[in-house]
């Protein structure tokens, strides 16, 4: 079989999350390592590694445990902020280097997160360290659905968004082993370093070797033209035109994109009490030894990975064969992933501290049907509205106000007791089954007429080997192609009597500042 661009996409995309989306697994970790708590007086919870029995490099912080949950908060204040600006600089300039560029100066930051974690007590650093990480990867998301948006056919779009984002589900169980693991046979910063490092190697990667849409990529296969031709999303590059046309007040009166926006809060909610609480907890209402924890904790991920990655084949088969219509499939990967982890949150409440294993196991069991979800409100912006995805991914992941709230709350009722963590879950559990109802009633998985602006036509002109834009002016009649034509220009859209986009200018012709960034 020829080579598959768009599977080197997927990979690559993949990878991207499975780091970026780890550097909030780590520092968590790292969290528990440096915070003296009243079962550790003496020494970090790392003190003695269960693992090979020695100890290393110690260093316990004067760091209460509110003041490591008001950095999670910072975080996710940050990522809140730039959510929606980063759907629309996605959508206003390239998406690719938009999530690249995002991605690379997070991976800076957590390179220098060990200076002031090592040579100061005040808190005031890191706190603004991780607002800063909040704010740059707050674009990634809604950039990274941008290309995939014009690069999955419609046959597909289910397994390619599932398969990328499988890498923000394993990532936290690979962050917790790895993290635990060389806290005990390295150092204590090893991890903060090690994903630095390989964030910044990923950024280089995706802006040197992917592209916006598939009509700029110069070495496409004949077969996977011709199926971006039967089934492309019809998608053009980030432009000042596409942004000017965004029907902002037909989105946000849209049912449909509420019912994302619900879901995504829901999800931000448990997610993010998933890869920052779940380590304490272990901690709290059983006892467990650092590296226990991350082995403990990363189970439920990995099970979450798999169930997203054939969550998102089934569905996409399901539809395929017109066994359900599209927003059946959506409602029905919603219902279920997520219908489930509520109730198993919930059974959490029954749970003391003498049952640890039921305790993964209904965890495990909760967080991994929840893959299946993926299928339905992370795919569903791609249904409604192809042209703005990075804009309503923008828009849905405002529900990262889920994972802020969720942060404090758990700050604010945790007593490091089994009692404190029932309470905790059973209200993410109820507002979890509130999101699902919401969802299964006003969902949609049609596009919407609000979508694509009324003015925009075809645009029949040839792409060159660098991705430029040949003027060209439609015939009268049919519209026919000629062979000298790109087979992928029906997947890009100009409007009439205006100049085609150059490659990194925009309409005016003037280089884009933030095109050159990078």
């Amino acid at each position: 079989m020829a080579y598959q661009r768009r599977i080197y996409l997927v990979f690559l995309g993949f990878l991207g999350l499975l780091v970026s989306i780890g550097f909030r697994s780590v520092f968590s970790m790292v969290m528990v390592h440096v915070v003296k708590s009243k079962h550790a007086e003496e020494e970090g919870l790392f003190g003695k590694c269960n693992v090979n029995g020695t100890s290393r490099d110690l260093r316990v912080t004067g760091w209460s445990v509110a003041e490591t949950q008001y950095f999670q908060a910072a975080y996710f204040a940050g990522s809140f902020i730039m959510q929606l600006p980063g759907g629309y600089l996605a959508t206003r300039f390239s998406p690719r280097r938009v999530c690249g560029l995002s991605i690379l100066i997070s991976s800076v930051l957590m390179l220098l997160l060990p200076v002031p974690i090592q040579f100061t007590d005040s808190p005031v650093p890191v706190f603004i360290i991780r607002f800063l990480q909040g704010l740059v990867e707050g674009w990634s998301v809604p950039a990274m659905n941008g290309v995939i948006s014009a690069w999955a056919p419609k046959s597909e779009k289910s397994r390619m968004v599932t398969f990328v984002y499988a890498g923000a589900y394993l990532s936290p169980a690979l962050a917790m082993v790895l993290t635990g693991s060389l806290a005990c046979w390295v150092s204590w910063n090893a991890s903060l370093f090690l994903y630095g490092g390989l964030g910044v190697v990923w950024s280089v990667l995706w802006v040197c070797t992917i592209y916006d849409t598939p009509a700029l990529h110069p070495s496409l296969h004949p077969s996977e033209a011709d199926l971006f031709t039967r089934e492309g999303a019809n998608v053009g590059r980030g432009s000042q035109r596409v942004a000017n046309a965004i029907p902002w007040t037909k989105i946000l009166r849209s049912l449909p994109v509420w019912a994302i926006i619900l879901g995504s809060f829901c999800r931000n909610w448990i997610f993010s009490m998933m890869i920052t609480q779940v380590p304490q907890y272990f901690k709290d209402a059983f006892s467990k030894d650092i590296a226990t924890i991350g082995f403990t904790a990363a189970l439920p991920e990995l099970l979450m990975t798999i169930v997203t990655i054939s969550g998102g084949v089934f569905i996409d088969k399901l539809i395929k064969h017109n066994v359900l219509s599209t927003t059946h499939g959506r409602k029905l990967a919603q219902c279920m992933g997520f219908g489930v982890e509520a109730l198993c949150l919930i059974g959490l409440r029954f749970v003391n501290s003498k049952n640890d294993n039921i305790a993964l196991v209904l965890l495990s069991v909760g967080v991994g049907f929840s893959g299946l979800a993926i299928s339905g409100y992370q795919v569903n912006p791609l249904d409604l509205a192809p042209q703005y995805v990075s804009i309503l991914t923008g828009l849905s992941r405002l529900g990262t106000l889920g994972a802020i709230l969720s942060t404090s709350v758990a700050g604010k009722l945790r007593r490091q007791d089994v009692h404190s963590w029932q309470t905790i879950f059973t209200i993410a559990g109820s507002i979890h089954l509130a999101g699902v109802v919401f969802y299964a009633i006003f969902a949609s998985g049609e596009k919407q007429s609000w979508a694509e602006s009324p003015e925009n036509r075809p645009l029949l002109a040839p792409v060159d080997s660098v991705g430029n834009i040949s003027t060209y002016e439609p015939e009268e009649g049919n519209g026919a192609q000629t062979s000298t034509q790109s087979k992928l220009t029906s997947s890009l859209f100009y409007p009439k009597n205006k100049r085609p986009l150059r490659n990194d200018f925009d309409e005016d012709g003037n280089p884009s500042w933030f095109l050159n960034t990078i």
